[in-house]
C-alpha cells in the first residue's frame, strides 16, 4: 500500500497521518479521509476520470514540475559550481512556458465573449444534488441545486405541477409571512408586488380612518398622551369611552375591511407561493444555461476546504445555481425596515 502520509486529503487539506482511516477511489487512486469521502459521496476528482487521470502519477509530475520551477528560480542567469544555469536550459523554458500557457488561460476566461466573464464558485458539498430525471425539461439536479433548502418537498411539489398543470397548491410559511417569505425565497417581483398592495392597504385604511372618523382618531390621541403622562391614572372607563364617539363605528368597519383585504393577499400568496417559486427556479435555471450556450463559462475559487480540488464545469454549475438560489435574509428584512418606516412616520 502506498505511503500517504506525504499527502494531502483534497477534500480538508489536512496532511495523512499514521493510523488515519483512508478511502482510496479504485478508478483513479486518490487517497480521502473516510469522513471527508462521506462529505463528498464521491471522489472529488471524478470529473477528471474520463481523461485517464491517476492520483500518484498526477502527483509526481506536479511535484517534478515545482521542483523544475524552484530550480529555474533559485539558478536562472546564476553560477553555480562548473556550470551556468541559462534561460535557455529545457527546465527553465518550460517553467517560463507553463506560466505563460497559465496567464493566457486566465485571461481567456475573463473575457467578456461569454456573456457574463468568468464565474468564481464556493466549493460545498453537493451530494444532495445527485437526482436524476427532469422536470419540465430541468434536470432535477439543477433545480435540487438551486431550491438549496428543503429540497425534497419542492421537488415533489414541482413534480406534481408538471404533472396535474395545476397552479394552486397551499404553503403555510407563505400564509404566515406574507410577501417575506417570498422575499426570503428570492422571489423579489412577486415579493415586492404583494408587499407593495398590503402597504396600501394600511396606508389607504389610515387615511379613511382619519377621513371618517376624525372623532375616533382625536380620542385615541388623547387616550395615548394621557396615558404617556400618568399610566396608573387611566382606568377601563377611559379606554370604553374611545367606543363611544360618534363615528367609532366608522373605525371598527374601515379597520374590519383592511384586515380583510390583508388576510385575502396571504391566501393568495399561500396558494399560488409554489407557483410562483417554481417559475422563479426555472428562469435562474434558464437564464444560466443560456448564457453557457453562448460562450460563457465558470472558472473555480476554492474558499473554506478542499482547496486543491478540482471541480468540472458540471459540478460549478451547481455551486453557481446554488449561489444564485437559496435563500436570503436582506431582502425581507430590508422591506420590513421599510414598512416601519412608513407606518410610524406616515
Amino acid at each position: 500500500m502506498p505511503d500517504y502520509k506525504k499527502y494531502k486529503c483534497p477534500v480538508c487539506n489536512k496532511q495523512f497521518n499514521d493510523g488515519d482511516d483512508i478511502v482510496v477511489c479504485p478508478e483513479c487512486g486518490t487517497p480521502h479521509h473516510r469522513e471527508c469521502y462521506k462529505l463528498t459521496g464521491h471522489c472529488v476528482n471524478q470529473g477528471l476520470h474520463k481523461s485517464g487521470y491517476g492520483f500518484i502519477d498526477s502527483e509526481k509530475e506536479k511535484q517534478k514540475t515545482e521542483e523544475q520551477k524552484e530550480t529555474a528560480k533559485s539558478f536562472e542567469g546564476e553560477y553555480s559550481g562548473d556550470y551556468y544555469y541559462s534561460p535557455d536550459d529545457d527546465f527553465v523554458a518550460q517553467a517560463k512556458k507553463e506560466a505563460q500557457e497559465k496567464k493566457q488561460a486566465s485571461t481567456d476566461n475573463n473575457s467578456t465573449d461569454g456573456g457574463f466573464f468568468s464565474i468564481p464558485t464556493i466549493q460545498v458539498d453537493e451530494s444532495l444534488y445527485k437526482m436524476k430525471g427532469t422536470i419540465d425539461g430541468l434536470s432535477i439536479a439543477d433545480i435540487a441545486a438551486t431550491v438549496r433548502t428543503n429540497i425534497s418537498r419542492f421537488i415533489q411539489i414541482f413534480k406534481k405541477q408538471s404533472k396535474t398543470k395545476k397552479k394552486a397548491g397551499w404553503n403555510w410559511a407563505a400564509f404566515f409571512f406574507g410577501s417575506f417569505y417570498l422575499l426570503f425565497r428570492k422571489m423579489y417581483k412577486q415579493g415586492a408586488a404583494f408587499f407593495c398592495l398590503a402597504m396600501t392597504s394600511i396606508i389607504a385604511g389610515e387615511a379613511f380612518i382619519l377621513k371618517f372618523a376624525p372623532k375616533y382618531v382625536s380620542a385615541v390621541q388623547d387616550f395615548v398622551t394621557q396615558y404617556a403622562s400618568n399610566p396608573s391614572g387611566i382606568s377601563t372607563a377611559d379606554a370604553q369611552k374611545l367606543l363611544t364617539t360618534s363615528d367609532a363605528m366608522n373605525a371598527q368597519k374601515i379597520v374590519y375591511i383592511i384586515l380583510g383585504i390583508l388576510l385575502v393577499l396571504r391566501i393568495i400568496e399561500a396558494i399560488f407561493a409554489d407557483y410562483f417559486y417554481k417559475g422563479t427556479v426555472a428562469n435562474i435555471i434558464k437564464n444560466v444555461t443560456q448564457q453557457l450556450d453562448e460562450g460563457a463559462s465558470f472558472s473555480q475559487t476554492a474558499l473554506f476546504f478542499g482547496q486543491d480540488r478540482e471541480l468540472d464545469q458540471t459540478q460549478m454549475r451547481r455551486m453557481y445555481l446554488a449561489n444564485k438560489g437559496g435563500v436570503t435574509l436582506f431582502a425581507p428584512f430590508l422591506a420590513y425596515f421599510i414598512m416601519y418606516i412608513l407606518i410610524t412616520y406616515l
